[in-house]
């Protein structure tokens, strides 16, 4: 193969490459937005019951959290709700592997 036909062939894989790289992001992207959706649904579930839900937040990264000898890797948030005409606000740590409520304190 002459020089052309490489650099020619070149180009197409590192096209493919970026593509790839790309495509695997965006995945990755869709896949953090289904994800931070459940968890907000979950915390959403979980306060319902206490209260109207005014609003929700979460943290697009996790941070390491220790309890009883255990790390987990965990979601930072919080929820207002709305109990007998007024606002209670909670922050919350939620295990990123099964989106449970690990800790909850309220803040107001």
């Amino acid at each position: 193969m002459n020089k052309k036909g490489v650099s020619i062939f070149a180009g197409i894989l590192g096209s493919l490459g970026a593509v790839a790289i790309i495509g695997k992001k965006t995945q990755n992207q869709r896949n953090s937005e289904k994800t931070h959706a459940q968890i907000i649904s979950k915390i959403h579930d979980s306060f319902v019951n206490q209260g109207r839900v005014e609003g929700t937040w979460l943290e697009r990264n996790t941070v390491d959290f220790s309890q009883k000898n255990n790390t987990y890797k965990v979601y930072q948030g919080g929820v207002t709700i709305r109990r007998n005409g007024e606002l209670e606000q909670y922050s919350l740590l939620i295990d990123a592997t099964s989106f449970d409520i690990l800790q909850k304190t309220k803040t107001l």
